[in-house]
């Protein structure tokens, strides 16, 4: 199934709901912004899928939950890999904030029926928590399978893989935890992931400024230049 076809065929799902939904269409400059906002009285999920040139550009994504904790999720589509970041905050503090790296061909539909599509498969997951006014590395993963659940973690509780290497499915990650994340993917496309270990409060605000406005709708790089190590 085509990124597309998944992506319609949520939207199409949207207009025959299952809970309490709203959708609407609307042009921006060069783009196509698709709106779904469902209330299921438990949490409201609020998409924006966006086109340009008839193909998905990017996914932004707003839940608010019963209990006053929001999240912000936006993942960008280009040339067959998918970043995303994930930004858990209540009111205006940033408690957690997720990112990672997959592939558009790995996308798959939800089981249930509440988002546009989830990752089958995941290159590197990372998760920074709040710490001391920044916001600090303390997990990580490659390789994850929603299929067989497989997943290499490399970081977590009582985990620290300073160097390792890992492969799965005939693709080869090679990682090291030096002042960050330092992965290089190997496979059809070899590429590489360098993030940070810290982020700044200041980086953190920039990061929720970003999401929240419509910074996002124009790409990658506010991101990239925020969380990527700079040697």
């Amino acid at each position: 199934m085509s990124l597309e076809t998944l992506l319609d065929s949520y939207h199409e799902r949207a207009t025959i709901p299952l809970r309490n939904t709203t959708f609407s269409r609307r042009k921006r400059g060069p783009f196509e912004i698709r709106q779904v906002i469902e209330d299921d009285e438990f949490r409201v999920l609020n998409h924006r899928i966006v086109y340009r040139d008839g193909a998905a550009s990017s996914v932004w994504r707003q839940q608010e939950w019963w209990n006053g904790d929001c999240s912000l999720d936006v993942t960008h589509l280009k040339d067959g890999i998918v970043n995303a970041v994930s930004i858990r905050y209540a009111g205006n503090a940033v408690s957690a904030v997720k990112l990672s790296v997959t592939r558009t061909d790995w996308l798959i539909s939800d089981p249930d029926h509440r988002l546009p599509f989830i990752f089958g498969r995941a290159d590197l997951e990372a998760w920074y928590y709040a710490h001391e006014n920044r916001l600090v590395l303390t997990r990580a993963r490659l390789a994850f399978d929603n299929s067989t659940k497989h997943t290499f973690t490399v970081l977590d509780q009582g985990v620290e893989k300073k160097t390792s290497v890992h492969v799965y499915r005939e693709v080869e990650y090679r990682c090291a935890l030096d002042g960050g994340i330092r992965l290089m993917i190997d496979g059809k496309d070899p590429r590489r992931v360098n993030w940070r270990s810290n982020l700044s409060a200041d980086d953190a605000r920039a990061l929720f400024k970003y999401a929240r406005s419509y910074r996002w709708i124009d790409g990658w790089d506010p991101v990239a230049e925020l969380v990527e190590i700079r040697d």
